[in-house]
């Protein structure tokens, strides 16, 4: 199925110019989407291919010319330098260099994308927005073999035209901005001695293979048995292969290809024999407005990616 594409000049009022020269709002934008975990924000990289990044993870949009650059001359860096965002000092990136795209003069890029994964903030530089589309996750094809950046692929329809349109691994993204320096201090401080012990074993669902390979770790650490899967259709086709006695918690991503989180937890939650297990939902989707219908569909708790501390702390308390 093609998704069909909402052109982002018919949503927010720009003016009619070939340059962007005011800062572009997504406020309302994501507030009418805020709890629909398939809106995506499309934006095209250098080699004219469409990329595209969950508007829950996007704050706001702001014209790159209008703001004030610490450049980093490291060429060999991804990060451009520290970007002052009305005030605020946010690391800036340029995605085409992350991508491995030819980068382009600063002069044929126009946006600035300022985005929040869980606690980590920064902003990234691309040539243009294209706009909103919305994707389900059972149109969405794992892709990651073939693009070791990329989290999935799907199809989009531009002005009548069918398009591929990559969602790239945001989690990879977040992990090279950081050198993964934080992350590995984070996988650190999370060995401890867990006062609950569980014979149980722990389903964990979630997309990107960096996120799986830490996890795993953090697992091994604690002395859990369990079971990681690619995506959330991986865990359901295969949750009939346990008993219920035997499962002592739940972890999944929200946005994944075939089936998402969400699918995951409609599915556990409307399955009364699993009415007693938790779950617990490991995402770097920070709305405010989605972690509470979360909250609603009886999930434990929400851990923002990558705080494996917390995420080892919510699997003592609500392990079974």
């Amino acid at each position: 199925m093609v998704q069909e594409t909402v052109d982002i000049e018919d949503i927010i009022s720009i003016d009619e110019q070939e340059s962007i020269d005011d800062e572009l709002d997504l406020v309302n934008l994501v507030s009418n989407n805020a709890n629909n975990a398939n809106q995506y924000l499309l934006f095209l990289g250098s080699d004219a291919q469409y990329y595209a990044m969950n508007v829950s993870k996007i704050e706001e949009l702001v014209s790159f010319k209008d703001i004030e650059i610490a450049y980093n001359h490291d060429k060999n860096r991804i990060l451009m330098g520290t970007a002052d965002i009305r005030g605020e000092i946010v690391s800036l990136i340029n995605f085409d260099k992350w991508m491995g795209n030819e980068v382009s003069e600063d002069e044929y890029y126009k946006i600035v994308i300022l985005a929040s994964f869980g606690s980590k903030r920064f902003t990234m530089l691309v040539k243009d927005v294209e706009g909103i589309t919305a994707v389900d996750a059972s149109n969405m094809v794992d892709n990651s073999m073939d693009n070791s950046k990329s989290s999935f692929i799907c199809k989009i329809n531009i002005e009548g035209s069918e398009k591929l349109c990559t969602v790239f691994d945001s989690d990879m993204l977040l992990f090279d901005i950081y050198d993964g320096t934080d992350i590995q201090k984070e996988i650190d401080s999370s060995l401890y001695s867990a006062s609950k012990k569980s014979n149980k074993i722990v389903l964990f669902a979630d997309d990107s293979k960096y996120i799986r390979t830490i996890v795993e770790k953090l697992f091994i650490q604690l002395e859990l048995q369990y079971k990681i899967y690619k995506d959330g259709q991986e865990l359901l086709d295969d949750i009939v292969n346990f008993s219920p006695l035997d499962i002592g918690l739940f972890i999944t991503d929200l946005e994944m290809p075939r089936a998402s989180g969400r699918d995951v937890i409609e599915h556990i939650r409307d399955d009364n024999q699993y009415e007693d297990i938790n779950i617990i939902v490991h995402t770097n989707m920070s709305s405010d407005i989605m972690s509470q219908d979360l909250i609603k569909s009886n999930v434990a708790q929400i851990i923002d990616k990558v705080d494996m501390l917390a995420l080892a702390n919510a699997i003592e308390e609500y392990i079974i």
